[in-house]
C-alpha cells in the first residue's frame, strides 16, 4: 500500500475560540432545517479539537468555517457545525478529517414523549410521514442507531421501527451489508435525530493494522495527542517510547511530512509489529525504531535529543495488574525530562491520573500546560500536555 500524501496539521493547539461545554437549550432545540449542517462523532473529550480541525481545513479551502456547537444534545462525543451554505468542498474537507469517527448530515429532529416504548410509535410515525428524500431512487438502505440516555427500548427496536416506516414510505429494500444509503436515527434522551451518514467505515479506522494488540489506541485519539503537541516550529525529532502498534507514529508521519520520528518499546513483539504496520503504510523509512525500556531512555538516546515526546504508556493490561504505576511514572518522567531539550513538550495519556499528578508535583521537572479527560474503550484517562522546565 502506498503512503498517503502528508497533510499539514491545521493548528498546533486546540482552538482557543472553541471550548468544551454543553450547548444551550436554544442551540439544542433549533430547527435543523434552518441552515445546512454537519454532525461529527468522536471520543468524548475531543470535541474542541474536531471543531478546530474542521475550521482550519475549510478555511484552507477558502470557505467559511461555520459555527461549531460542542455536545449539541448534552452528550459528549458530538460536534454540530452550522453553515450558511454547505459547498461540496466543505463536505470533502469534512470527510478528510482525522479527529472524528463519522460524519453525518442531519435532516431533522423531533421530540419523543418519554423513555418508554410509546416513543417507538412516534419515531415510526415521523419517518413514515416525513421520510428521507435521498431514498427516492435508491435500491437499498439500512438504519443505524445510537442511543444516549435511559430508555425502555433498545437501539435494535429503533432500527426496526424506523426501517419498517421507511420501507412503507419509499418502497426501498433493507440490506444490512450492501446498502446504498445509511440512515441514522439517533436518540438523545427525549430527542430523535434523523440524518444521513456520509462515512462508511469510521474515519478512525484508516490504518491497515497487520499487527494490532487488544489495547491499541484509536487513530483519531492518536491524532489528537499529536495535535496537542504543537509540533510546528518545535525543533528536534519526536519520540514515542511506548510505541505499541505504532498508531501515534503513523499519525505523526502522515500529518508532519518532514518531521524526524523515533519509536521504541520494551516489548520486541511491539517493535516488530510497529515496523510491520509502518511498512504496510509505506512509512517505514520515516521512523527509527529500537527495543528499549522507557524507564532507561538515557541508555539509548543522548540528553536533550528530542523536541517532543508523544506517547500512550501502558494502562496495566499488557504489563499486568500488579505494575507499580508510581514507580513507572516517576522513572519515566525523569527519563523523559532528560531526553527532551529545555522547553520540549511531553504529551501522554494516562489512566492513573492521580499518580501522574503527584509524581509531577514531587519532581518539578515539567510545567503542566493542559489536561483533559478523554473517553476511550470505556475508560476515562487524562491527556496531559507538559513542557520541560
Amino acid at each position: 500500500m502506498s503512503a498517503p500524501a502528508p497533510q499539514p496539521d491545521p493548528e498546533p493547539q486546540a482552538d482557543r475560540e472553541v471550548q468544551p461545554g454543553r450547548a444551550s437549550r436554544a442551540e439544542r432545540d433549533a430547527d435543523l432545517g434552518a441552515s445546512p449542517q454537519l454532525l461529527f462523532t468522536t471520543n468524548p473529550g475531543l470535541e474542541d479539537i474536531v471543531a478546530s480541525e474542521l475550521k482550519h481545513r475549510v478555511r484552507a479551502a477558502g470557505l467559511p468555517a461555520g459555527k461549531a456547537i460542542l455536545r449539541p444534545f448534552g452528550y459528549g462525543g458530538h460536534v454540530l457545525v452550522r453553515f450558511d451554505e454547505l459547498a461540496p468542498e466543505t463536505t470533502a474537507a469534512a470527510l478528510a478529517m482525522r479527529s472524528v469517527h463519522h460524519v453525518i448530515r442531519p435532516l431533522y429532529t423531533f421530540p419523543l414523549p418519554g423513555p418508554g416504548p410509546d416513543s417507538l410509535e412516534v419515531i415510526a410515525g415521523q419517518l413514515a410521514g416525513r421520510g428521507v428524500d435521498d431514498l427516492e431512487g435508491a435500491a437499498t438502505f439500512r438504519v443505524t442507531t445510537k442511543r444516549s440516555g435511559e430508555h425502555g427500548f433498545t437501539s435494535l427496536d429503533v432500527q426496526r421501527a424506523a426501517g419498517a416506516a421507511l420501507v412503507q414510505r419509499h418502497g426501498v429494500a433493507v440490506d444490512l451489508t450492501s446498502f446504498d444509503i445509511e440512515v441514522r436515527v439517533d436518540v438523545f434522551k427525549q430527542t430523535c435525530l434523523v440524518g444521513l451518514q456520509l462515512t462508511g467505515a469510521p474515519l478512525s479506522h484508516r490504518h491497515e493494522r497487520r499487527y494490532g494488540p487488544r489495547a491499541a489506541l484509536k487513530a483519531n485519539v492518536a491524532y489528537a495527542l499529536v495535535h496537542m503537541a504543537g509540533l510546528f516550529g518545535r525543533p528536534g525529532p519526536l519520540l514515542d517510547p511506548f510505541c505499541g502498534s505504532g498508531t501515534i507514529l503513523l499519525e505523526a508521519a502522515q500529518v508532519h511530512g518532514a518531521l524526524a520520528l523515533e519509536g521504541s518499546d520494551i516489548d520486541p513483539e511491539a517493535v516488530a509489529g510497529t515496523r510491520v504496520n509502518l511498512t504496510a503504510a509505506g512509512l517505514a523509512h520515516r521512523v527509527q525504531l529500537r527495543c528499549c525500556d522507557a524507564r532507561h531512555l538515557d541508555a539509548h538516546y543522548p540528553a536533550g535529543h528530542f523536541g517532543a515526546i508523544v506517547t500512550n504508556p501502558p494502562f496495566g493490561i499488557r504489563l499486568g495488574r500488579h505494575l507499580d504505576f508510581r514507580a513507572l511514572y516517576r522513572q519515566f518522567l525523569e527519563q523523559a525530562a532528560g531526553a527532551l531539550r529545555p522547553g520540549g513538550r511531553l504529551v501522554l495519556i494516562a489512566w492513573k491520573r492521580g499518580v501522574v499528578d503527584r509524581v509531577n508535583r514531587e519532581q518539578g521537572l515539567f510545567a503542566q500546560r493542559h489536561v483533559r479527560v478523554v473517553e476511550t474503550g470505556g475508560i476515562y484517562p487524562r491527556a496531559y500536555v507538559f513542557d520541560r522546565l
